[in-house]
């Protein structure tokens, strides 16, 4: 247990978040959602591929959200203006920005935890060994990671 604005967040949410790419390497997300997910929620599975090729171009927008949070939180945008910026640079509709906003306005820099917390675990993995072609190795630095107390300067 910690509290949840503390340094330890940023390792949680992405541990959490680079857990996908650790269960499902490679195509294999691809295959579970196109074999398994998708006829369950019943969309068409021949649309899988499409849609995590979308997704992940959309994910590479997610620091958008890290400089509308900070310019709104450092007072250098209105509300409207850091909206506005969610739906033109992270491709928001509006409704999902005012969600987003809500978020920012609740939690603040807690948003930086996903994204950031995810590339700082990658890349504390992969610069250890850890790469896809080394499986194992990748597995042990995971565990390592989420067994043994960790600080996000500890992962550089």
């Amino acid at each position: 247990m910690y509290p949840l604005f503390s340094p330890q967040s940023l390792i949680a949410e992405g541990s959490a978040n680079f857990g996908i790419d650790m269960a499902f390497p490679g195509n294999q997300r691809v295959e579970f959602e196109r074999e398994v997910l998708f006829p369950v929620a019943g969309l068409d599975p021949t649309t899988a591929e499409r849609y995590c090729a979308i997704v992940g171009l959309r994910k590479r927008l997610d620091y958008a959200d890290n400089e509308a949070a900070r310019g709104y939180l450092d007072g250098k945008m209105s509300r409207d203006e850091a909206m506005a910026w969610l739906i033109k640079y992270s491709l928001m509709t509006p409704g999902r920005a005012e969600r987003r906003m809500r978020f920012i306005e609740q939690y603040r820099s807690y948003v930086i935890n996903y994204n950031l917390g995810q590339d700082v675990v990658k890349s504390y993995i992969e610069k250890n060994g850890g790469t896809e072609d080394h499986v194992e190795k990748r597995w042990e630095l995971f565990h390592r990671l989420l067994s043994t107390p960790q600080t996000p300067s500890g992962l550089q």
